[in-house]
């Protein structure tokens, strides 16, 4: 199962919210990761890096302790050191009776006895990191329903990430990559004109850490090209207007009654039509240049 949420239309749907010390642009993602947890449902962010998955991330950790409910927010470490944290957060003992150190088999067989008699939570950031052994023991969870938050970029198609449902994290709206811009600027003490500002914006393509970088480089007085978002562009239409046009020659060639235009806006028209109805079977994510 998949989950995709659009990117926001109005400025109404996505007005931000406070979120510690920064700014939420993301209370659709917030409230649905908060259901799903709640649900007792495992459920994974996708986005690329700088995106806001952490922001995200903090914002439901927050949102969640503020409602009393008891979790473990940790990032990649090795398995025995995220062991130890998730333990030591969620109030697992870490030691035995003599004193001694559990063993990581020994600490993964109490953490999952403590999440499977209480409700508590897991949130991972940056799970694609962690070590293959570390996340089948996720996947282990994930088979025994302990409710999980795993934010990743990139994830492999394989053991944890394969079966949970997944929220890919749209670019923010341009008024909101303003705001952020406007905000950093203001930190920097420069002032930055409109069309400046319009300038800068197109760096960071609606991703927050790219905006916050622009203003930093502006700062530096750095002359920097070109922009390292990643957004997408669906060329399904073009190559249905390239169809269309070679439909229209063929019409051509038929009336004027030229018979090598004729035939190659038809052959053309064909191919064209063919490889537009394949991008549309495709995967939504195989539809996409960079």
């Amino acid at each position: 199962m998949a989950v995709e949420l659009e990117p926001p239309d109005t400025f109404a749907t996505v007005q931000p919210v406070q979120a510690g010390n920064s700014r939420l642009y993301r209370q659709a993602e917030l409230n649905r990761l908060k259901a799903s947890l709640l649900a007792n449902g495992s459920i994974l962010v996708v986005g690329e890096e700088g995106s806001g998955k952490s922001t995200l991330a903090n914002a439901v950790v927050e949102s969640l302790q503020e409602d009393g409910f008891t979790l473990a927010f940790i990032e990649p470490a090795t398995p025995k050191q995220m062991l130890v944290e998730i333990a030591e957060q969620l109030g697992v003992e870490t030691q035995n009776l003599e004193g001694k150190a559990l063993t990581a088999d020994q600490l993964k067989r109490a953490i999952a006895t403590y999440l499977s008699n209480n409700t508590a939570f897991l949130v991972i950031d940056d799970a694609h990191i962690c070590e293959a052994k570390f996340r089948l023991w996720l996947k282990q969870l994930r088979r025994e329903n302990i409710p999980m938050l795993l934010l990743a970029t990139d994830p492999p198609r394989s053991d944890v990430f394969i079966s949970i449902p997944r929220i890919e994290l749209k670019p923010l709206p341009e008024y909101a990559i303003r705001e952020l811009m406007e905000q950093a600027a203001l930190e920097r003490g420069i002032s930055l004109k409109a069309a400046e500002l319009a300038k800068l914006q197109e760096r960071a393509g609606g991703n927050p850490m790219l905006a916050q970088r622009a203003i930093d480089e502006e700062y530096l007085g750095l002359e920097v090209e070109g922009a390292d978002h990643r957004r997408y562009f669906d060329i399904t239409p073009l190559i249905l207007l390239a169809g269309i046009g070679f439909v229209i020659m063929r019409f051509i060639g038929l009336g004027t009654s030229n018979q090598a235009l004729y035939i190659f806006g038809g052959i053309a028209a064909a191919v064209f039509l063919g490889l537009s109805r394949l991008l549309y079977n495709l995967p939504r994510e195989d539809r996409r240049i960079r």
